[in-house]
């Protein structure tokens, strides 16, 4: 059978639509869910916060209230994920020769298939179960040309379900959607109460039945009147039908117009009106002593990296800055205002991640610790701050002297000196487990480390091995930067080289690691 398709306004505008949502949002559909599992979160936990409350309200609401008042448009124009599938299918249609159509007996029982895997959703949630990667998310990671630099997401659980979806989007029209999308199974339900639907008065149909035939989710419109929630609104029965019997009211132009702007202005307001602020400061003291200065740090996100500037002033933390990050704004955003205020209140790094945002969590807390530890800047740094600030104190001047001396004596005894030649081996603790390293000293220098085994993820660890190895030996010292986002397996071959040379150091990992480190995580 050979169907021609009438190209329609609406379809052409779907199409734009989708388009644009794919370049503009395409983690719209990750970031709907991870709403809704933290969400989920808050209520078992009872720790609500009341700016991400709201925020998360206001965000599900981009989706859930259009799809009940217009149905689901977010599915059929807005769902970067569809809109894969959409043409995947596209493609496979015009390579693909063999096709078989699911029988509709079986097309209905593996419908109900999705609402086992929300159901498997939501006990993970429930149980708070962390899992570090879905296929959404990597999908959504992947959208950015950034991120193929580094394709190991897809060598992940998530990875594997992307491609597997990927490769079953070329047989079913939208298969995910029809069978395995837990939003679908949400959507499907309040789809039911919406009023835009389809009319197709019967006794002025013909035979050809090209309407279900080409429905986009399978869905058999032999009825008068379309009101089934699996409606993606893809318009493919309007511009299918021979004799143009299949109409929408209200008309379909003004619902596409309507449910646009609804989705548009709802998720200005949900990603840029709660989270306008960049700084956050407090008032409220602690006993914890920071020394007074600027300083600045980075740390491994989602897509990227964040930094951040920190000013300590009367020996507690003042405000924390973001000055650049890289990650989707709806992510960063849900863990910036949580986290930066939770460090200022308590004057400590270790706080928890935003569950939802955890990749972006873990990069600012990295971000602001190694702010903070940031010896070398922060000396010179609390210098210029004391003499504008405090430049008639005594007592300051003399903290910051204090600070500068014991930087030098603590910088110093990181250094290699007084070393015998010969090899020499030891071993560091990573986030994984421990790392073994091998080094050389001729001429009472060190000439060479090598990394003898190690337990920590291959990519973090690789990324860390060349540059801190190189550093230590080029400097002499353990006083070098680790790699941002590889902090822990920077640390593990510090604590390694250490050991061997049989230098006091101190391991920050045996503090982060509550933190969850840098490794894993759901964003």
């Amino acid at each position: 059978m050979i169907n021609k398709r009438k190209w329609h306004l609406v379809t052409i505008v779907r199409h734009l639509v989708q388009l644009i949502a794919f370049l503009v949002i395409p983690g719209l559909f990750a970031s709907t869910l991870t709403a809704i599992k933290s969400l989920v979160t808050m209520i078992v936990t009872g720790h609500f916060v009341l700016n991400t409350f709201l925020y998360l309200l206001v965000f599900l609401s981009i989706t859930m209230l259009t799809t009940m008042l217009f149905g689901r448009f977010f599915c059929g124009f807005f769902c970067s994920f569809g809109a894969m599938q959409d043409l995947l299918w596209e493609i496979s249609k015009r390579t693909i020769k063999w096709r078989k159509k699911i029988p509709s007996q079986v097309d209905r029982l593996l419908k109900w298939v999705k609402w086992l895997v929300l159901f498997v959703f939501l006990i993970l949630w429930i149980l708070q179960i962390d899992y570090t990667n879905d296929p959404w998310s990597v999908f959504a990671k992947y959208t950015s040309l950034s991120s193929w630099q580094d394709g190991s997401s897809f060598l992940t659980l998530g990875g594997a379900l992307l491609i597997l979806i990927m490769i079953g989007s070329l047989f079913i029209e939208r298969g995910f959607c029809r069978y395995f999308c837990p939003l679908g199974a949400i959507y499907s339900l309040l789809a039911k109460v919406r009023l835009f639907k389809f009319y197709k008065p019967h006794q002025n149909c013909g035979q050809c039945q090209l309407c279900s035939y080409e429905c986009a989710m399978g869905i058999d419109l032999s009825d008068d009147v379309i009101t089934s929630g699996e409606c993606v609104e893809c318009m493919k029965c309007v511009s299918y039908c021979p004799k143009q019997n299949v109409k929408a009211y209200p008309d379909e132009r003004i619902m596409i117009t309507a449910s646009a702007a609804s989705i548009a202005g709802l998720y200005y307001v949900g990603t840029i009106v709660p989270h306008s602020s960049e700084t956050l400061k407090t008032s409220q003291t602690t006993t914890k002593s920071y020394t007074n200065g600027t300083y600045t740090g980075s740390g491994q996100g989602f897509r990227g990296t964040t930094s951040v500037k920190v000013i300590v002033k009367n020996h507690q933390i003042s405000s924390i800055t973001v000055t650049s990050y890289q990650d989707d704004e709806q992510y960063f955003s849900q863990a910036k205002s949580a986290i930066i205020d939770e460090v200022i209140k308590t004057q400590s790094t270790d706080v928890s991640t935003v569950s939802g945002a955890t990749y972006s969590s873990q990069g600012l807390i990295e971000a602001i610790k190694n702010a903070l530890s940031n010896k070398s800047s922060s000396a010179s740094e609390t210098e210029s701050d004391d003499s504008k600030e405090d430049a008639h104190s005594s007592s300051d001047l003399e903290d910051s002297s204090s600070s500068s001396d014991s930087s030098s004596e603590e910088s110093s005894s990181l250094d290699f000196h007084d070393l015998k030649d010969g090899t020499y081996t030891g071993s560091g603790t990573g986030l994984r487990g421990t790392t073994k390293v091998k080094v050389v000293v001729k001429n009472k220098k060190v000439t060479s480390i090598t990394v003898t085994s190690y337990e920590d993820d291959q990519q973090y660890f690789e990324s860390a091995e060349t540059t801190v190895i190189n550093n230590m030996i080029k400097a002499q010292s353990l006083n070098v930067d680790g790699v941002s986002g590889a902090t822990f397996s920077s640390n593990s071959i510090k604590e390694a080289v250490a050991k061997a040379l049989s230098i006091t150091y101190t391991n920050p990992n045996d503090s982060m690691s509550s933190e969850g480190g840098h490794h894993g995580g759901f964003h």
